[in-house]
């Protein structure tokens, strides 16, 4: 695995003195087309083939959450306190999906509970979102070390739990919360800044499900003059939940 220390170093101290305990954008251009460490990702041994086959059984998030739990190919695990799996309401059909544990989330085992997790909770209020008719989840449930940037590698071994999870869930919306989370579920090698402000679509299959990719509270804590875009999408979003038939909810 190779790792820019120079760069991770830098990201820790600007997150350090800015109070920023989530991960935050970086340039992941060559996330889907790097042909780096191809060869170490995409050949799996028979355990690992295991694994995948095993979760393709799981119909329920009780049972994910096990399989998370028990899930054994990505070190992310053996240095992180807690698996973070979700929050917020099950029955929605309002899925967020975010990057990755930050040290407060370690802590706690939820997602977006440090600071940028209060500010994401505050712009939703906004349109009456929150904890209770949202749900939220990661596309890593393991908290990198230092809050160091995900590896391709580290995301690509959990993509397939992410593809699940919304399987499961079977939202009518998604929300992609900052760029990693974006160019994951999209593919697209464009940054948060080229995608935001519209709508896109989550394929596999038969399935098809609108997306909304959103700056990361953690980039708007450092890029407070972003808020007016981040306000206009969250308009965005409000639009879209009022075109929902029988509100947010799937028991409504």
């Amino acid at each position: 695995m190779i790792i820019n220390a120079d760069k991770k170093i830098d990201d820790l101290k600007f997150q350090t003195e800015s109070g920023i305990t989530e991960t935050i954008d970086a340039n992941y251009e060559s996330l889907f087309h790097s042909p780096s460490n191809s060869s170490n990702i995409e050949r799996l041994s028979k355990n690992e083939n295991n694994s995948y086959e095993k979760l393709k059984e799981i119909s329920n998030l009780v049972d994910l959450k096990e399989f998370i739990e028990n899930f054994q190919l990505c070190e992310l695990k053996k240095t992180s306190k807690n698996t973070v799996f979700s929050d917020g309401n099950s029955e929605s059909k309002l899925m967020f999906i975010g990057e990755a544990p930050g040290q407060q989330e370690d802590l706690e085992g939820k997602p977006f509970v440090g600071k940028s997790g209060k500010l994401l909770d505050k712009i939703l209020s906004f349109i009456n979102l929150d904890r209770g008719n949202i749900y939220i989840t990661n596309i890593l449930p393991w908290r990198p070390p230092g809050n160091r940037t995900p590896t391709e590698e580290e995301l690509k071994i959990c993509f397939p739990i992410v593809e699940k999870h919304i399987e499961i869930m079977n939202p009518s919306i998604i929300v992609l919360v900052g760029s990693v989370s974006s160019k994951s579920i999209l593919k697209t090698k464009l940054g948060i800044t080229k995608i935001r402000g519209e709508w896109h679509e989550y394929v596999k299959g038969d399935i098809i499900i609108p997306c909304l990719p959103i700056f990361h509270p953690a980039y708007l804590l450092r890029r407070p003059e972003q808020k007016s875009l981040a306000w206009k999408d969250v308009l965005l979003l409000k639009e879209k939940i009022q075109s929902l038939k029988g509100g947010i909810t799937h028991d409504n």
